[in-house]
This record gives structure tokens, C-alpha cells and sequence, in this order.
């Protein structure tokens, strides 16, 4: 009886390790990492894919597109008409301030004088020492004595606008001047050093 079993037990023991082979060839040595799942975008049922990549695009090339700005409109009084010696604009506007200090400061002074008044404020605006535009020169702190003192009045007439123009053309009685003071009248020391250029009327004039 112990002989039938000992063959018996041999066989499946052999059976056992074939069989434990089958399984080590057969199993994968390596696990395979899952693969991620991708999830695409849904696209509402109208709008294709094709026509999502033609909005996109289009979308993109109106951003880059440069935007256009409207033009700043100018009034006609505040336009340059005149350029003195290449280097004064004048509008009328400003021609008709420049024509009432000319007749706040000298209405009672020669024509020449007149037209030096006009060209000492042309002659600042071109000079770096002093503001660019008339309305800023004859408005400038203690600049002219009628502003100062609250005494510039909306008069003017015919003489003075023309007396303007003159010195708009270039005409410059002043021979350059930058300032004009009565002798008569005027109490600062300072205007009293600076070098005179010629006298008209009852104005000085000087540099």
C-alpha cells in the first residue's frame, strides 16, 4: 500500500511545479502603469471643431488689429494764421489780446511806440527765457501792469489791431526789446539795470 502512494504523491509533486513554471513564464514581469484618461472640451451641438478654430483665429486677429482714435478737433480762433521770423504763431484770438494790452499800455503813445509795445511781447514769446504763446506772456505774474492790476480791459480799435499786424509782419521798433517801462512811473530798481535800446514816446525800451 505505502509502494502505490509514494508514486502517487511524485506525480502531483512534479504536476505542482510544472505547473508554478506556466504561471512564472505566462505572467508579465512588469505592471503597466494605467494610462491617463484625456477629456476633450465639449462642444456645444451647434459649433463644430472646425468652426471653433475659425472663431478663435478671428477672434485673436481683431484684438491685434490697432484701434482708431478720432481726430482732436481744433476751434478756428485757436489756430496758428501768422508766423513771425519763422518762430511766433499767432491766432487771432491772440492778435486781439495783443491789440487791447497794446491799447491799455500806449493808446496814448505814438503809432511806432505802439508797434513796439506789440513787438516786446512777440519778442518774448520767441525767446526761451519767457512762455511760448502770447496769451501765457501777457498773462505771466507781474508781466504788464494793466493785467496786474486788473485794468485790461476788452478795448480796443483800429490803430492798435493794425499796429499788431505790423509787428506780426516784422516790424520791430524796439530793436529786439524784451522790456518797456515809463520813467516816469516805474518803481522797480531792476528795469531801471537793464540796457536801453531806444526811446519812444514816453517809454523806454530795453534788453
Amino acid at each position: 500500500m505505502l509502494r502505490r502512494e509514494a508514486p502517487t504523491r511524485f506525480f502531483f509533486f512534479l504536476n505542482s511545479i510544472a505547473l508554478m513554471l506556466l504561471c512564472l513564464f505566462v505572467t508579465p514581469t512588469s505592471a503597466m502603469a494605467p494610462q491617463p484618461i484625456q477629456i476633450l472640451p465639449v462642444l456645444s451641438s451647434a459649433q463644430t471643431p472646425l468652426e471653433h478654430d475659425s472663431k478663435k483665429e478671428k477672434k485673436t486677429a481683431t484684438s491685434a488689429a490697432p484701434v482708431k482714435r478720432e481726430s482732436v478737433k481744433v476751434s478756428r480762433d485757436s489756430r496758428p494764421k501768422v508766423v513771425r521770423n519763422g518762430k511766433v504763431k499767432i491766432s487771432e484770438r491772440d492778435m486781439e489780446l495783443l491789440a487791447r494790452l497794446v491799447y491799455a499800455e500806449g493808446r496814448g503813445e505814438p503809432y511806432e511806440g505802439q508797434v513796439a509795445i506789440a513787438a516786446v511781447v512777440l519778442n518774448r514769446v520767441a525767446s526761451h527765457k519767457f512762455p511760448n504763446t502770447v496769451r501765457e506772456v501777457i498773462y505771466a505774474p507781474n508781466a504788464f501792469s494793466p493785467v496786474h492790476d486788473g485794468n485790461l480791459t476788452h478795448k480796443s480799435n483800429e490803430r492798435t489791431r493794425k499796429a499788431v499786424r505790423d509787428a506780426v509782419n516784422g516790424k520791430d521798433p524796439s530793436n529786439g526789446s524784451l522790456y518797456f517801462f515809463n520813467p516816469d512811473t516805474a518803481t522797480s530798481k531792476w528795469i531801471w539795470s537793464r540796457p536801453v535800446t531806444v526811446e519812444i514816446g514816453n517809454h523806454r525800451f530795453a534788453r
